[in-house]
């Protein structure tokens, strides 16, 4: 039945298709793309790197990592012995267990779980839907721009890794979010107090060397909130984010792969064992709504595992779905409303699952009713909720939406390019009325003054009046493509460029992470890259000549060794969570054959050893 639906579903955007290219002349009715292919590249380069600005802890942020705390106001308290350059917030802590890490939110030094849980899924969930979206153009660590000390994409000064640039960000997020949740009764989902954080203005590793009482920690660890229950939607988000990780980066390193799905497993359990509840920020006031959340939840760590357990727990979370008037929440994907997210989980299982057509169903509500074009490039229900005459953040909503067409696309097998998406990003791109775009460093026109602290990587505390002292961002100051969606405007033609007008000009990391999944969807279509060939297996490969066959696999595997064998052969193969599903030695040293008929579905690892060298490669069992 789910999959008669979706043919039905297919024949009706062929006739509507055909239908609006016949009567249609409007920007918003073509299907053609206002950009070359190689800028809607450079727009999923900038606004995937943009998260590597927002780094504190350890990890290399590119954006301050050569940053000398030359000229701090003399009002900051600055403890210049304190300092380290291009580090920021090493005292995060609980006691003597370490919070270093993670992502601050907008242009502020605050860790907001409200946000940051629910970006770090955002991303990853976007990456498996569209996995031949998602380029390799630079390192975790970034020295290719950092030595050559030139961060544009025209410089072309990125080295690749052999990871998907988009997972080299994730993993920062899930490698705190490894520390977040520290056991099934103890989940840590904020760092910083956004009103000290506002005291000051200045960069986030000049802000770490003030007193805490200025939002620094030059003389202790600044706050940590953590959770004993009633962060129910926060955790479940968390456990999405590690158990999507899980299969994302299995093929890179099994053993992380692993320790994301076990705390994946310890986050589902806070979640089952503690108080059911939301916990209020002040800067992040949130529904007290979790529901949709678990059935995410509960369906990646199903995909994850194979667990039926974990199916039958999400199905029995799915009742929302049978009235319109629960699903119809009249709003749009975002922090604080994730139905779309749940209902794709669900639709995307088929006829695994008892609701998947019906998750389907609610997510064509959402695609083509709730989110359906009324006029120009915006799509339907915007936000009312304003500041200073404005809704905060506008352009966030769009991109959200469009990503959630994106995914029911996915889901129905279109394979055209949708003109729904691809209008509304192109706006924000900056094919509108005044040829400005929304994404800082893009194009030639975009926002000189936003609100973002680092950006300007200066210390003179008061930026907001003294604007006039900060440099213009155009194209020609190096750290220009950052890569930073801002709210922007509802109408074409008012955004302010100010940086006190914050509600237009300030952007944050759940702003980005809708547009990062619409533009990975677009490059999937238009810029393909080889999912199962990154530049580590091609290097592998070209020196070892191990070929492995067919992929997906169903029955049974061959596997061709060619010159990689010198010795005895030992073939593994891996499941998701670390484990040895088989073990063989091989004696014919230049072929053999492997049955998986009794491996369960899933993503799995082969390794094949001879002496000191090993090879390995990611598989697909149907």
């Amino acid at each position: 039945m789910f999959k008669k639906v979706i043919k039905m579903i297919r024949l009706k955007y062929s006739v509507l298709g055909f239908l609006c290219s016949i009567m249609c002349s409007s920007a918003f009715a073509q299907a053609d793309l206002s950009f070359s292919n190689d800028q809607y590249q450079k727009a999923l380069w900038m606004t995937t790197r943009f998260y590597g600005a927002q780094r504190m802890g350890e990890g290399v942020n590119w954006l301050v990592a050569t940053h000398e705390a030359d000229n701090v106001s003399n009002q900051i308290q600055f403890d210049r012995s304190k300092f380290v350059k291009g580090k920021s917030f090493l005292k995060d802590a609980d006691g003597d267990y370490d919070l270093t890490g993670g992502w601050v939110d907008c242009g502020d030094f605050v860790l907001f779980g409200q946000t940051f849980f629910y970006s770090a899924y955002m991303l990853v969930l976007g990456y498996n839907t569209f996995p031949e979206g998602y380029p390799d153009f630079y390192s975790e660590d970034y020295h290719g721009y950092i030595d050559s000390d030139d961060y544009t994409w025209e410089g072309k000064q990125g080295v690749p890794d052999g990871i998907p640039d988009i997972l080299n960000e994730v993993k920062y997020a899930t490698d705190f979010i490894l520390k977040a949740v520290r056991d099934n009764r103890t989940f840590y989902y904020q760092k910083g107090d956004g009103d000290v954080d506002h005291k000051i203005w200045c960069t986030s590793t000049v802000k770490s060397a003030i007193p805490v009482s200025l939002g620094g920690e030059a003389d202790g660890p600044r706050m940590i909130l953590k959770a004993t229950g009633n962060a129910t939607a926060m955790a479940s988000q968390a456990a999405s984010a590690l158990a999507a990780m899980a299969r994302a980066y299995a093929k890179y390193d099994a053993d992380y792969a692993a320790a994301c799905t076990e705390k994946a497993k310890v986050a589902c359990e806070f979640v089952e064992n503690t108080q059911k509840g939301t916990t209020k920020a002040a800067y992040y006031p949130v529904e007290d709504r979790y529901i949709h959340d678990m059935v995410s939840m509960y369906v990646e760590l199903y995909k994850t595992t194979k667990d039926p357990e974990y199916l039958r727990k999400a199905e029995e979370n799915c009742s929302w779905m049978n009235n319109r008037k629960e699903y119809n929440y009249n709003y749009s994907l975002c922090y604080d409303h994730r139905e779309d997210l749940a209902a794709y989980n669900m639709a995307s299982l088929g006829d695994e699952s008892v609701y998947g057509e019906k998750a389907l169903q609610v997510l064509k509500f959402y695609a083509d009713t709730m989110y359906i074009p009324n006029s120009g490039y915006f799509l339907n229900k915007l936000p009312g909720k304003s500041w200073g005459g404005e809704p905060w953040g506008v352009l966030r909503f769009p991109g959200n939406q469009a990503f959630v067409r994106a995914l029911y696309d996915k889901l129905t097998g279109e394979e055209t390019l949708s003109p729904y998406i691809s209008a509304t990003v192109d706006y924000m791109l900056g094919h509108n009325g005044q040829n400005f775009s929304y994404v800082v460093g893009f194009g030639d026109k975009y926002p000189a003054y936003s609100h973002h602290r680092n950006l300007y990587r200066t210390d003179i505390n008061d930026l907001e009046k003294e604007q006039a002292k900060l440099p213009r961002v155009n194209n020609t100051y190096k750290f220009a493509q950052l890569g930073y969606l801002v709210g922007g405007s509802r109408e074409n033609g008012q955004y302010k460029d100010d940086i006190n007008n914050y509600s237009g000009t300030e952007g944050g990391i759940d702003y980005n992470a809708g547009l990062v999944g619409a533009l990975g969807y677009i490059n999937s279509k238009i810029n393909p890259v080889p999912v199962d060939n990154t530049l580590v297996e091609s290097i592998e490969k070209d020196e070892m000549d191990c070929v492995l066959s067919p992929n997906p696999v169903q029955d049974r595997m061959n596997i061709h060794f060619g010159k990689f064998v010198k010795d005895q052969v030992k073939v593994e193969i891996i499941d998701a969570i670390g484990c040895i599903r088989l073990s063989k030695v091989v004696s014919d040293k230049s072929y053999c054959s492997i049955d998986c008929s009794e491996l369960g579905k899933g993503i799995y690892l082969v390794r094949v050893t001879s002496g000191d060298e090993s090879f390995t490669k990611q598989i697909i069992k149907k």
